[in-house]
């Protein structure tokens, strides 16, 4: 471990998310500059919260394997974010605490 608490495993679960980000946001068209650093950003951190989540459930627990997975949470980027979201049912939780009020 070094000092801020990252075990070499997270720093390259971190890196596999972060260049599967570049990659999920290279064949998507972005209008600016703003929007692939905060696409680049989302992807990083999907890979690095989600991975684990993920994981667990499919008794994941070889290092490469965790690697892929973290490369491919980040290439889904915040497309990941939203189908964890469906799976797990987080959007009727939202819509039941939302009321009557139409997002549409």
């Amino acid at each position: 471990m070094n000092k801020v608490g990252l075990s070499v495993d997270d720093i390259q679960q971190i890196v596999a998310g972060f260049f599967g980000s570049i990659v999920g946001v290279s064949k998507q068209s972005h209008q600016n500059f703003g929007a692939l650093v905060l696409s680049v950003i989302s992807g990083t951190a999907s890979a690095t919260y989600l991975t684990p989540i993920i994981a667990a459930p499919l008794n994941i627990k070889d290092p490469k394997y965790m690697l892929g997975l973290s490369f491919f949470m980040g290439t889904l980027g915040l497309r990941g974010v939203e189908a964890v979201a469906s799976k797990l049912n987080l959007y009727a939780i939202k819509d039941k605490s939302s009321g009557s009020q139409s997002s549409d």
